[in-house]
């Protein structure tokens, strides 16, 4: 092989080399922007979008009955005004008590509050729960969200 074709070969396969490489880091940005842009998924995260689909419904409804004129409708405007704000009051007691059970060292929470009665469920992302740990959940929702604790309901999975 003569210096001239073998300086060619070279030069080509540095270039192509070059090519490669900027193919990999193309790839690669466009992998992670995709990776960024993927919804969680799993039991907690499937929970808490079933339940704010839930209450986006129940909200829209309510919206509705609120948005009607008319003094025959006064009484359905005053319920319904009265459901979405226990509705509203849920959805802040929820988020204020799985926050601070979260603090507590629990791995992930999903905790339901019934909009029209005093019960409350707590599922922990946790093989097991011991004494101590049902303990502190109780406490925690006693002291928040004054509930007693034959209506509270503590799930582990």
């Amino acid at each position: 092989m003569s210096k001239g074709k073998k300086i060619a070969l070279i030069v080509s396969m540095a270039l192509l080399l070059v090519v490669a490489a900027v193919l990999n880091v193309t790839l690669l940005a466009n992998n992670n922007k995709q990776a960024d842009n993927v919804t969680p998924t799993g039991f907690f995260a499937t929970g808490r979008a079933d339940r704010q689909s839930t209450r986006n419904y129940e909200i829209a409804e309510l919206n509705a009955i609120l948005a009607m004129e008319g003094d025959e409708y006064a009484t359905a405007r005053q319920n319904a005004l009265t459901q979405k704000q226990n509705i509203i009051a849920a959805m802040e007691t929820e988020l204020l008590l799985e926050t601070l059970l979260k603090a507590q060292g629990f791995d992930d929470v999903l905790v339901t509050v019934n909009a029209t009665s005093d019960n409350v469920s707590v599922i922990v992302d946790k093989d097991e729960l011991s004494r101590e740990d049902t303990v502190r959940i109780y406490n925690i929702i006693a002291t928040e969200a004054q509930v007693a604790p034959e209506y509270v309901k503590i799930l582990s999975v």
